[in-house]
């Protein structure tokens, strides 16, 4: 989060202060409408967003009842957010304004579409379905709600009618946001190669040197090393950097590969120096891992605060993390009673989600009730999706069931679907528990 600077005045100049800053306001006009902010729709990007927050806050201050420039600056708003990593500060500015917005003009398609991709940041997705549903009856050509859809079904566990979604978006509209999401849904299926051609093809739909571009191809990256391809994603991060030297990222990710290769040093040096470019949960995520494997469980340990701090954050400007949350505690043996509540809420909520079952799953074994988990940590392997940790969890539970020939199967499966991408600690933990089984 970019931190706000203050200037102390003497007490004596404040009141000058304040009559100067009105006069020159009423003076000051807003500079002329770039070109290409007249064509911008939802799902298009502003070719420089700070500058495109600049202008329509200036024009809102002028005009507060525009609800057009309104909208135009709760959009810009939410990319120069996902650009800058300031997230905390604009989805909440955004979100007020977009509400007001459509409190004004309540048939407003913009701003509906733009409020319906909002609510799925804040992990809304009920009301994200809802209203892209209620969208799409309106309008059912509409590409970007095609595309708030997909992320709200998904995110619901409803993954065969999000499947149908991605294909309408894809013979609608073609291009990276279409191809990303049938990136994942092929990845969430268990199809690897398909997931990294489509991800492919969603690098090569954007320009290069785009934020958007690098997203895709760290996506693309991620799946060659979860493919056990260290060689082939390197070149990829390192691509990456080479088009946006600044892209945090794919630093990060060539941290993840020396960590999966043993370097911990290595590994501790770059994802620092991505973190340093722009912090980020999931840099202090991979740190926890690198620092102790390091042999620094006191860093290892200050990287899980930091983790809890953002998702604390993330619920303080509204976003609901509670599944995030208790599975992370799980993982560090704490609150183990509050995140068995969370993770029952969570599943209650979304019975679909994989990862929702799975966490609750977990969450009775970590609180002693193994045997009640089984069914989840089944249904959250449905899809045969080849997740690792989801394989080592379940060999947990099924251990702590006293099956052990289960416990054993699921073991050879998370490390033949390279466990140590996940975590290498844990594929030790996991070659360990199998040897004793065996034994």
């Amino acid at each position: 989060m970019t931190a706000r600077t203050s200037q102390i005045l003497a007490v004596g100049l404040i009141a000058a202060a304040v009559i100067t800053v009105a006069v020159v306001w009423q003076l000051r006009e807003p500079a002329p409408l770039p070109p290409d902010h007249a064509q911008i729709e939802p799902g298009d990007r502003f070719d420089d967003a700070e500058e495109a927050v600049d202008y329509y806050r200036t024009l809102v201050r002028r005009e507060p009842d525009n609800a057009a420039a309104k909208v135009r600056l709760a959009h810009a708003l939410m990319q120069y957010g996902e650009e800058a990593g300031t997230e905390f500060e604009t989805v909440p500015e955004a979100q007020e304004l977009l509400e007001g917005a459509v409190e004004q003009r309540p048939g407003d398609i913009y701003a509906r579409a733009l409020l319906a991709g909002l609510y799925n940041i804040l992990h809304r997705f009920e009301d994200a379905r809802d209203l892209s549903n209620q969208l799409l009856e309106e309008r059912p050509y509409f590409a970007y709600v095609h595309g708030t859809l997909i992320d709200a079904l998904v995110e619901l566990g409803e993954y065969e009618q999000a499947v149908e979604a991605s294909d309408r978006l894809q013979s609608l509209k073609p291009g990276l946001p279409a191809y990303s999401r049938a990136s994942y849904l092929r990845e969430l299926h268990g199809d690897t190669d398909g997931a990294l051609e489509a991800m492919e093809l969603a690098a090569k739909a954007a320009p290069v040197g785009r934020p958007e571009r690098a997203w895709a191809l760290f996506q693309l990256g991620n799946l060659h090393l979860g493919d056990a391809q260290p060689d082939a994603a390197r070149r990829i991060f390192e691509g990456a950097l080479e088009e946006r030297p600044d892209f945090a990222p794919a630093l990060a990710g060539l941290g993840h590969i020396a960590l999966v290769e043993g370097d911990a040093n290595e590994a501790v040096r770059l994802i620092e120096e991505a973190r340093a470019l722009r912090p980020m949960e999931m840099m202090d995520e991979l740190l926890v891992e690198a620092y102790a494997a390091a042999g620094n469980q006191a860093q290892s340990d200050a990287a899980a605060e930091r983790v809890l701090e953002a998702l604390h954050r993330a619920r303080d400007m509204g976003e609901i993390v509670d599944m995030e949350e208790a599975d992370f505690l799980l993982d560090l043996g704490r609150d183990l009673e509050g995140s068995l509540a969370k993770a029952r809420e969570q599943q209650a909520r979304r019975p679909g989600h994989m990862h929702a079952n799975e966490t609750l799953a977990w969450a009775l074994h970590k609180n002693g009730q193994s045997q009640e988990g089984i069914p989840y940590i089944e249904r959250a392997m449905r899809l045969d999706t080849g997740d690792a940790m989801v394989h080592y969890r379940a060999a947990r539970i099924y251990q702590g069931a006293g099956d052990t020939a289960q416990a054993a199967r699921h073991l050879r499966i998370a490390l033949e679907g390279h466990l140590e991408v996940e975590s290498p600690t844990t594929a030790a933990e996991a070659r360990q528990i199998l040897d004793s089984l065996d034994a």
